[in-house]
């Protein structure tokens, strides 16, 4: 009987064991979560669209151009599941949009455009020395193509019908280990029809980045046609440029703006293209003063005119609930200078929209969260210090589920909304540069206020 008991409890433990062991080797689902800046044909990622994903371990593929689709919050497959070695990192790369032919070396660029560009949205990402974990992984996709936005001056009696853009080519060579894409070697020049965003005043194009004679020529609904050159233009993977144009009884003028680095939708660079800013300092020396606000210091420093908290918010409205309007980072709110809190962006924003004036929001008295013109200029001030930017993580919040995203991940809120649920934002990760983006306004993201 007691050799029974014994055997009993041995293969009982034995079975637990044997189910630990399982249980602990369960596979993890690989999850996608996408930072960018914008596509073409919208401002964000929508539900049901579709990446190629390659992971790479070592010198071995794992798997090869894998379809991963968007369900609003990330991208993933219910099949597709990482490897047990933990140990081992990966290297993932990733294209939009999936082609079952799979991940392009070379891209023919759609050349009829006027009914939409949709189809020369070409995005790629791709990200080094991940590890298995059931943390999402954070992907940034870059734009491979340049947009070209054509702003129409029409003084003539005509109205414009088309517009159309020579002289460069349009077939790619592309490089997902970078990613980026330039013109292929030998590749003719073919004429782009542009698509009117706006009949007879704005235009728009994607286009093969290279450096060549572009030529823009303009028809009127006389039967009339105009051209002109911008000799040598150069227009680089990833970036946006406006062409003003101006066409009169004597033919077509042309001016070329510089690039934006970061790609969005519409704007114009007529007039200096910067927000009013307060006035600087007698003495721009003198060390920014700190902030106190509900108890708490928070240092402050001056970039590009704006004097910015220098720290994530932390403070916790009566007004807001614990784990539906905010909170805590991963790794906890301990006393590391500039650590915060993460906040849904309704609730930081006390339910109002920006409507051209500053949103307070809970920033103190005589600040606001930063608008989308701070943010770029946050962005791109070569003042702005590389540890600025204080990356608590984030917390993705679906309607069926929490949980937290990429610890190296942050989002810095931006006080405009989009109509698809979603704010404007800054996305930064370690060792790389910020850039704009949009998450769901229901996620949990940092705030920092900026003084009126």
């Amino acid at each position: 009987m007691k050799y029974s008991s014994f055997s009993g409890i041995v293969l009982l433990a034995g079975g637990l064991m044997v189910a630990c062991a399982k249980q602990a080797a369960t596979p993890r689902r690989i999850e996608i979560v996408p930072n960018m800046q914008t596509r073409v044909s919208g401002l964000y990622f929508e539900s049901g669209d579709r990446i190629g994903l390659t992971i790479r371990k070592g010198s071995e593929t794992y798997v090869q151009n894998y379809p991963m689709t968007y369900d609003g919050a990330v991208f993933a497959d219910d099949n597709l599941l990482w490897y047990d070695d933990v140990q081992q990192t990966a290297t993932l790369t990733a294209c939009y949009p999936y082609s079952p032919e799979g991940l392009p070396e070379e891209f023919a660029l759609l050349q009829d455009q006027r009914a939409g560009y949709e189809e020369a949205d070409l995005l790629g990402a791709v990200v080094h020395e991940v590890s298995p974990s059931g943390t999402p992984v954070a992907m940034l996709f870059r734009h491979l193509m340049t947009r070209l936005s054509i702003i129409i001056d029409n003084a003539t009696a005509a109205a414009v019908t088309e517009v159309a853009i020579d002289g460069f080519a349009t077939v790619a060579d592309v490089d997902l280990s970078v990613p980026t894409a330039v013109a292929k070697p030998g590749a003719l020049p073919a004429r782009v029809q542009a698509f009117e965003v706006e009949p007879g005043l704005s235009y728009r194009a994607i286009l093969v980045p290279q450096q060549g004679d572009l030529t823009v020529t303009v028809s009127t609904s006389d039967g009339r046609t105009a051209s002109r050159t911008v000799a040598d233009a150069l227009l680089e993977s990833g970036r946006r440029y406006d062409l003003s144009v101006r066409i009169d009884d004597n033919g077509l003028e042309l001016s070329l703006a510089g690039e934006i680095v970061d790609w969005e939708e519409g704007g114009s660079l007529g007039g200096s293209g910067k927000p009013d800013l307060p006035d600087e300092p007698e003495n721009p020396d003198e060390e920014a003063p700190d902030l106190v606000y509900e108890g708490v210091v928070y240092p402050t420093l001056r970039i590009g005119g704006r004097l910015w908290m220098a720290g994530n918010l932390r403070c916790q409205p009566a007004s807001l609930t614990q784990e539906v309007d905010y909170w805590y980072p991963q790794s906890g709110l301990g006393e590391e200078t500039g650590q915060g809190l993460l906040y849904a962006c309704t609730a930081a924003m006390g339910g109002k929209t920006a409507d051209g004036t500053p949103v307070q929001g809970i920033c103190p008295d005589g600040w606001h969260i930063p608008d989308t013109e701070e943010l770029s200029a946050l962005a791109a001030d070569p003042e702005r210090p590389d540890d600025f930017l204080k990356c608590d993580g984030f917390r993705i919040v679906t309607a069926s589920s929490q949980r937290y995203g990429d610890s190296e991940t942050g989002y810095l809120m931006g006080c405009e909304l989009t109509g698809t649920g979603k704010c404007r934002c800054l996305c930064y990760q370690t060792g790389a540069d910020p850039v704009e983006t949009e998450v769901s306004v229901n996620y949990g993201i940092t705030v920092r206020c900026v003084q009126d």
